[in-house]
């Protein structure tokens, strides 16, 4: 299985990018009483919408569909709306201590004292999964922060791994085999073209 690289150019009409969580509720025939219960297991989901296009446009996207041959090879997908993060994110950020788990970590690495170094909706990508950021990050004189974020991690990383702040990004396959089909008119434009897809891991 390869990873295959998305095209920049033309860029999406719209988008649609969020997380679905994985939950388990019982109700109680009896009472009503609903039992609630978060699963391992949210993974990330992307709807992308691409404009009319002409041939020289298109040919990338084609080809790009191909080379992913239905929902065997993958992707790196993105929310196109939030690529560059709200907050400062300066220094090089790390991973402070192993055998972390959960939706905090302790990190070390930026630029010390910075207020709002990183600000909720901010996305971080560490050890290969991607995070979005529930509340705003302040460093402190020594260049350290607590990260809060959702989804939680589903491995601990390793003590100094790197931390991406910009360009965040997650693997992720076609939800169907059919996708690698487009139309265009008669006078070689190509339809818009509308593609779903979701985490794996």
């Amino acid at each position: 299985m390869s990873n295959i690289t998305i095209p920049k150019f033309p860029g999406f009409r719209s988008s649609t990018f969020g997380l679905e969580t994985n939950t388990r509720r019982f109700t109680s025939p009896e009472s009503q009483y609903v039992q609630r219960q978060l699963l391992a297991g949210s993974k990330w989901k992307a709807t992308y919408s691409l404009p009319r296009m002409n041939r020289d446009q298109a040919a990338p996207w084609q080809a790009f569909f191909l080379m992913l041959e239905g929902g065997v090879n993958t992707f790196d997908a993105y929310d196109p709306d939030a690529v560059i993060p709200r907050g400062i994110a300066s220094g090089a950020p790390l991973v402070a201590g192993g055998s972390q788990t959960g939706s905090s970590l302790t990190t070390d690495g930026w630029t010390a004292s910075v207020t709002n170094i990183l600000m909720a909706g901010d996305y971080i990508s560490v050890n290969g999964e991607l995070k979005m950021v529930t509340a705003n990050v302040s460093s402190n004189g020594s260049g350290e922060a607590t990260l809060t974020f959702k989804p939680a991690l589903r491995a601990a990383p390793a003590d100094n791994s790197p931390i991406t702040v910009s360009g965040c990004t997650c693997t992720m396959i076609l939800d169907s085999d059919s996708q690698a089909m487009w139309s265009s008119d008669y006078n070689g434009i190509y339809d818009e073209l509308t593609f779903t897809a979701h985490e794996v891991f």
